[in-house]
Formats: C-alpha cells, structure tokens, sequence
C-alpha cells in the first residue's frame, strides 16, 4: 500500500473519535445579552403574577413552557393556572406587592440556561401594623428557550430554615 492510503485509513478511523471526545467536552452554549435581559424580565414578572393573581391564572401559566413545573405542585399549562389561580387573595392587584426575587444568577446550560435568585416573601399591612417575613430561600430554575421567548422549564423552591 502506498504512504497515501495508510494516512487516508488513520484519518478515517480517528474522526469518529475525534466526533465523540468533541461530544464529550463540548462547552453549554453561550447566552448573548439579549438572552441574559430576557431571563431577568421572566425572573421579574413571575413576582407580578404571583401577587397579582391574574384571575384565572394565566398569566403566571404563560411564564412557563407548555409542560413546564413548579417543584411538585404542578406541571403544565392546566396545572400551572389553575394552581395560581388558587392563590388568589383578598388583597392582590397593582398596589399589591408581596413576593421580592433578588440576586438573580442566571447561566448557560445544554439545552437552555439555568438560574438561581432569592426571594423574600413579606406581609406588608395597610393598616401600620408590623411587615413581617412569611418566607424565604431561593429558587433553582432551568430555563428553556421557546417560539414565545425564553421560558421556566422547571422552578424549584428552597426555603431557608428561619
């Protein structure tokens, strides 16, 4: 065999090598700045929906993708709406602020972007009594990337021991 076809063979047989090793130590994609605003805005209107209880719940269900999941207390649109469509309150609307999601770390992940914040729920009276703390911990998120915009593929809530 000539030189030529000895190298012709190696090359072929160290591509598919080289395929699966690429496939192994391939970076998550990147995330353009674009991305990074959308995620934020998706971090900040979950706390709107929550405290405004969007009558039947869709507005909070639309946050998320179509078989999206709060932990383990609902999955998918039905679910999702008719679960924020539960919480509703006596006191909810514009003027209505409960739920605070701060230091949000969002970063890319195969198939989307992950994400962890704080929140801090706080009963605030309109009557001078004393806010006090309900709650709070922080929320693992996996975000995916839909023909809607970015979406919350799945949320997680941890609470902090108090």
């Amino acid at each position: 065999m000539s030189k030529l076809k000895y190298v012709i063979i190696a090359m072929l047989l160290t591509i598919p090598a080289g395929w699966a090793l690429r496939a192994q130590t391939s970076k998550p994609p990147t995330l353009t700045a674009a991305d990074y605003l959308e995620l934020q805005q998706l971090v900040a209107r979950y706390s709107y929906a929550v405290d405004m209880h969007g009558g039947d719940g869709s507005a909070y269900a639309a946050l998320f993708a179509p078989d999206g999941s709060l932990g383990t207390q609902a999955k998918g649109t039905a679910q999702l709406a008719e679960f924020a469509a539960q919480t509703n309150e006596d006191r909810s609307g514009p003027a209505f602020a409960r739920h605070f999601v701060t230091n949000v770390v969002i970063k890319p992940a195969p198939g989307g972007a992950t994400g962890r914040s704080y929140l801090v729920t706080l009963d605030i009276s309109e009557t001078g009594k004393p806010a006090t703390m309900l709650s709070g911990g922080h929320y693992d998120d996996v975000y995916v990337k839909t023909p809607q915009g970015w979406r919350i593929k799945s949320r997680n809530y941890v609470q902090s021991e108090i």
